[in-house]
């Protein structure tokens, strides 16, 4: 029987009510409170806890068991840094004071993901950790949704303290509620700002329309030539070297069920919207894409103004697949938009910090095989494969750290608004994510 530990909607509340938005600078005392209230509750587990400082960013919460050299060792990877959201954006309620209606509970982190990072706590408490067939680490970071900058010198600093057999990632998902899903492979990940300048200041386009260089009009031209006419990515050089879909890789797809017309539903878009001949689950898993997120210029809110901006501004990143590398992309398409913005133009491009390296897991890894045997047991099927579009940059950084695989293993469901407005995790995904936990500590 399925239940929900006691104390656990308790505890999860408490960590939803701090805000800890790495994104806004005024939220580092936020980011401070929740490790700290991590690391107590880690002891409380019975883990020997602390916070990592060393490093100018939020802590790391590490903690572990006794550590007897008999035994392998996983680390259990997870975040408690969430994603920027005000009730102004259209929340129902206050997305820091979260609510439980209709079996679910609504806050921002709900899903994504302070829900998963309580559930190997909680699974931790009710053990006996002397009799676990396992050493367990555990590594919580306060700044995976800013794509983790300080990772990569955290794992060099702390590669000792680290080292470890295997990682399970509580930073993932399940694509449906009686059936695990386990990630094959993650994308890469870079982005970049985008700045054009024309005059000092906003002009009036019958006085000086046509005389005057338009920024809003150089951005969006030199924006067009990152695709051709079918949507292919156009910059020279950027698939060199990008690996293509495997045989083995297609496969895999293939063996899966996809339903399409539910995808195209959850996207708001018609069957003419996608060309027939896309493979959607192939393209969004397998295939490096360039994706335009936000474009800025003129006032069209404040009603007609007729005037040339004096700036545009665009904001843009890439999904990377292995033989793309992060800084290469990210400086090969700064210089393709800096040479296609006319030279008349003031321009300014930065690359925006943080990045993610592609990432990809045997289907026969030992530990891979592991949580399917777990998924397996709690599910009473077998899970089904995927390769994610997302990106977390902790799998690929371990992978070059560390030497070892990571295992997504998270518990909430794609529809639960992760990112979004009125972002929500049902009661039903605690009860399985804590079956899983239980089954996993305790198993080999």
């Amino acid at each position: 029987m399925r239940t929900i530990p006691e104390g656990f909607l308790a505890d999860f509340m408490a960590l939803l009510e701090i805000p800890g938005v790495a994104a806004w600078e005024h939220s580092r005392s936020d980011l401070d409170r929740a490790a700290e209230w991590l690391r107590q509750r880690l002891e409380q587990a019975g883990l020997h806890a602390r916070l990592l400082t060393e490093l100018p960013c939020p802590a790391y919460v590490y903690a572990e068991t006794e550590m007897r050299p008999e035994r392998p060792t996983l680390l259990l990877y997870g975040h408690y840094d969430v994603q920027p959201a005000n009730m102004s954006d259209g929340w129902t309620s206050d997305p820091f004071r979260p609510e439980l209606r209709d079996a679910r509970v609504y806050a921002r982190g709900a899903t994504d993901q302070k829900m998963n990072l309580l559930l190997p706590i909680f699974a931790l408490a009710e053990s006996d950790l002397s009799a676990l067939p396992w050493n367990i680490k555990v590594f919580y970071e306060g700044e995976e949704e800013i794509l983790s900058p300080n990772l990569d010198r955290a794992l060099h600093r702390y590669r000792d303290l680290l080292c470890c057999d295997a990682v399970f990632s509580t930073d993932g998902w399940q694509s449906g509620a009686d059936q695990g899903d386990l990630r094959l492979g993650l994308r890469g990940f870079c982005g970049l700002d985008v700045t054009v300048k024309g005059a000092a200041k906003d002009l009036h386009s019958g006085t000086f329309g046509g005389a005057v260089p338009n920024p809003a009009q150089a951005l969006a031209r030199a924006l067009s030539s990152l695709h051709d006419e079918d949507g292919r990515i156009a910059v020279p050089g950027f698939m060199d070297g990008a690996a293509t879909p495997t045989e083995t890789e297609r496969r895999v797809l293939r063996e899966q069920p996809f339903d399409r017309t539910a995808w195209l539903a959850r996207a708001g878009l018609t069957n003419a919207a996608v060309s027939p001949d896309l493979v959607i689950e192939e393209q969004t898993g397998l295939c490096p894409t360039i994706e335009i997120h936000a474009l800025d210029a003129g006032h069209y809110a404040a009603g007609l103004r007729t005037i040339v901006p004096a700036s545009a501004s665009a904001r843009l990143s890439c999904r990377l697949v292995p033989g793309q590398e992060p800084e290469a992309i990210a400086v090969l398409l700064k210089d393709f938009l800096d040479h296609t913005i006319p030279e008349r133009f003031e321009r300014r491009i930065t690359v925006l910090p943080g990045k993610s390296n592609p990432y990809r897991v045997a289907r026969d890894d030992p530990f891979q095989q592991f949580a399917a045997g777990v998924l397996s047991t709690v599910d009473g099927r077998p899970p089904r494969y995927s390769y994610s579009g997302g990106s977390i940059p902790m799998p690929g950084a371990i992978a070059s750290t560390l030497g070892v695989s990571t295992i997504i293993f998270g518990f909430g469901l794609p529809d639960e608004n992760m990112h979004g407005i009125d972002e929500f995790c049902r009661l039903t995904d605690i009860e399985r994510g804590i079956a899983a936990w239980r089954v996993l500590l305790r198993s080999r």
